[in-house]
Protein backbone atom coordinates (compact mmCIF):
# COMPACT_ATOMS: atom_id res chain seq x y z
CA UNK A 1 0.00 0.00 0.00
CA UNK A 2 1.18 3.50 -0.81
CA UNK A 3 0.34 6.49 1.34
CA UNK A 4 -0.35 9.91 -0.11
CA UNK A 5 2.91 11.31 1.28
CA UNK A 6 5.14 8.54 -0.02
CA UNK A 7 6.26 8.32 -3.62
CA UNK A 8 6.75 4.92 -5.12
CA UNK A 9 10.40 3.93 -5.54
CA UNK A 10 11.69 4.61 -9.03
CA UNK A 11 13.67 2.06 -10.97
CA UNK A 12 16.85 4.14 -10.45
CA UNK A 13 16.70 4.08 -6.62
CA UNK A 14 15.94 0.37 -6.21
CA UNK A 15 19.06 -1.50 -5.10
CA UNK A 16 21.02 1.68 -4.23
CA UNK A 17 22.39 2.28 -0.77
CA UNK A 18 21.31 5.35 1.20
CA UNK A 19 24.68 7.01 0.68
CA UNK A 20 24.41 6.68 -3.11
CA UNK A 21 21.16 8.64 -3.15
CA UNK A 22 21.10 12.44 -3.42
CA UNK A 23 20.64 14.15 -0.02
CA UNK A 24 16.99 14.95 -0.64
CA UNK A 25 16.11 11.28 -1.27
CA UNK A 26 18.10 9.75 1.60
CA UNK A 27 16.03 8.24 4.40
CA UNK A 28 15.99 10.22 7.63
CA UNK A 29 18.11 8.59 10.33
CA UNK A 30 18.28 9.24 14.02
CA UNK A 31 21.18 11.46 15.07
CA UNK A 32 22.06 8.90 17.74
CA UNK A 33 23.00 6.35 15.06
CA UNK A 34 25.56 8.65 13.42
CA UNK A 35 28.95 9.07 15.08
CA UNK A 36 29.55 12.50 16.54
CA UNK A 37 31.97 14.51 14.44
CA UNK A 38 33.90 17.18 16.29
CA UNK A 39 33.87 20.53 14.58
CA UNK A 40 37.36 21.78 14.00
CA UNK A 41 38.09 25.43 14.53
CA UNK A 42 38.97 27.07 11.25
CA UNK A 43 42.51 28.31 11.28
CA UNK A 44 43.37 30.82 8.65
CA UNK A 45 46.71 30.71 6.95
CA UNK A 46 48.67 33.73 8.12
CA UNK A 47 50.99 35.17 5.48
CA UNK A 48 54.68 35.16 6.37
CA UNK A 49 57.15 37.92 5.63
CA UNK A 50 60.89 38.10 6.11
CA UNK A 51 61.06 41.86 5.71
CA UNK A 52 59.28 43.68 8.51
CA UNK A 53 59.90 47.43 8.62
CA UNK A 54 59.12 47.53 12.36
CA UNK A 55 61.88 45.18 13.62
CA UNK A 56 63.98 48.21 14.57
CA UNK A 57 61.36 49.24 17.14
CA UNK A 58 61.90 46.13 19.31
CA UNK A 59 63.26 47.05 22.75
CA UNK A 60 64.97 43.98 24.23
CA UNK A 61 65.77 45.79 27.51
CA UNK A 62 62.11 45.98 28.61
CA UNK A 63 61.21 42.35 27.82
CA UNK A 64 60.68 40.24 30.94
CA UNK A 65 59.22 36.75 30.61
CA UNK A 66 59.80 35.68 34.22
CA UNK A 67 56.26 36.29 35.44
CA UNK A 68 52.87 34.90 34.49
CA UNK A 69 51.81 35.85 30.99
CA UNK A 70 48.40 37.45 31.46
CA UNK A 71 46.64 40.19 29.52
CA UNK A 72 47.15 43.46 31.38
CA UNK A 73 43.55 44.52 30.63
CA UNK A 74 41.44 41.35 30.89
CA UNK A 75 43.75 39.32 33.19
CA UNK A 76 43.15 36.32 30.94
CA UNK A 77 45.88 33.86 30.03
CA UNK A 78 44.26 32.77 26.75
CA UNK A 79 45.69 33.92 23.42
CA UNK A 80 48.18 36.35 25.01
CA UNK A 81 50.72 38.33 22.99
CA UNK A 82 53.71 40.34 24.19
CA UNK A 83 54.32 43.80 22.76
CA UNK A 84 58.00 43.64 21.83
CA UNK A 85 58.29 47.43 22.01
CA UNK A 86 57.19 48.04 25.61
CA UNK A 87 57.02 44.49 27.05
CA UNK A 88 53.33 44.59 28.00
CA UNK A 89 51.02 41.61 27.52
CA UNK A 90 47.65 41.88 25.80
CA UNK A 91 45.06 39.42 24.57
CA UNK A 92 44.24 38.59 20.96
CA UNK A 93 45.31 39.60 17.50
CA UNK A 94 41.95 40.41 15.89
CA UNK A 95 40.40 43.82 15.34
CA UNK A 96 38.35 43.96 18.56
CA UNK A 97 41.11 42.87 20.94
CA UNK A 98 43.19 44.75 23.51
CA UNK A 99 46.43 43.97 21.60
CA UNK A 100 45.08 45.42 18.36
CA UNK A 101 43.85 48.53 20.14
CA UNK A 102 47.20 49.00 21.91
CA UNK A 103 49.07 48.55 18.61
CA UNK A 104 47.06 51.32 16.97
CA UNK A 105 47.09 53.69 19.96
CA UNK A 106 50.82 53.40 20.73
CA UNK A 107 52.23 52.53 17.30
CA UNK A 108 53.71 49.26 18.57
CA UNK A 109 53.41 46.77 15.72
CA UNK A 110 55.68 43.81 16.60
CA UNK A 111 54.11 41.17 18.87
CA UNK A 112 55.08 37.70 20.09
CA UNK A 113 52.64 34.93 20.96
CA UNK A 114 53.33 34.01 24.59
CA UNK A 115 52.45 30.35 24.00
CA UNK A 116 54.41 29.40 20.88
CA UNK A 117 56.86 32.28 20.33
CA UNK A 118 55.65 33.19 16.85
CA UNK A 119 56.09 36.87 16.03
CA UNK A 120 53.37 38.84 14.26
CA UNK A 121 52.92 42.32 12.93
CA UNK A 122 49.69 43.77 14.30
CA UNK A 123 47.60 45.32 12.68
CA UNK A 124 49.11 44.31 9.32
CA UNK A 125 48.34 40.67 10.11
CA UNK A 126 51.43 38.81 8.91
CA UNK A 127 53.86 36.51 10.69
CA UNK A 128 57.41 37.84 10.92
CA UNK A 129 60.07 35.25 10.08
CA UNK A 130 63.52 36.58 11.00
CA UNK A 131 66.58 34.95 12.56
CA UNK A 132 67.28 38.05 14.67
CA UNK A 133 64.26 37.13 16.84
CA UNK A 134 65.68 33.76 17.95
CA UNK A 135 67.21 35.22 21.14
CA UNK A 136 63.84 36.60 22.23
CA UNK A 137 62.12 33.28 21.45
CA UNK A 138 64.74 31.45 23.53
CA UNK A 139 64.21 33.78 26.50
CA UNK A 140 60.46 33.23 26.31
CA UNK A 141 60.92 29.53 27.14
CA UNK A 142 64.56 28.84 28.03
CA UNK A 143 65.85 25.28 28.28
CA UNK A 144 68.99 23.96 29.95
CA UNK A 145 70.70 20.60 29.90
CA UNK A 146 72.12 18.87 32.98
CA UNK A 147 75.67 20.17 32.44
CA UNK A 148 74.53 23.79 32.29
CA UNK A 149 72.47 23.42 35.46
CA UNK A 150 75.40 21.84 37.32
CA UNK A 151 77.75 24.60 36.11
CA UNK A 152 75.35 27.35 37.23
CA UNK A 153 74.88 25.70 40.63
CA UNK A 154 78.58 25.37 41.46
CA UNK A 155 80.11 28.48 39.88
CA UNK A 156 80.34 31.60 42.04
CA UNK A 157 80.01 34.86 40.14
CA UNK A 158 80.63 38.16 41.85
CA UNK A 159 79.03 41.46 40.89
CA UNK A 160 79.67 45.06 41.90
CA UNK A 161 77.15 47.02 43.96
CA UNK A 162 76.51 50.72 43.35
CA UNK A 163 78.92 51.62 46.14
CA UNK A 164 81.70 49.46 44.59
CA UNK A 165 81.56 46.49 46.97
CA UNK A 166 81.55 42.94 45.67
CA UNK A 167 78.52 40.69 46.24
CA UNK A 168 77.14 37.36 45.06
CA UNK A 169 73.83 37.88 43.20
CA UNK A 170 70.95 36.10 44.91
CA UNK A 171 72.57 36.09 48.36
CA UNK A 172 71.66 38.52 51.13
Amino acid sequence: SISLCQKPASKQTIGMSAQDLPPAKRPVEDEEDEPQVKKKKKTEEVPQRMDCPYLGTINRHVLDFDFEKLCSMTLSGDNVYCDLVDGKFFQGRGKDTPAYRHALEKGHYVWMNAADGKVYCIPDGYEVVDKSLEDIKYNLQPSFDEEEIEFMSTRVRYSKALDGTDYIPGCI
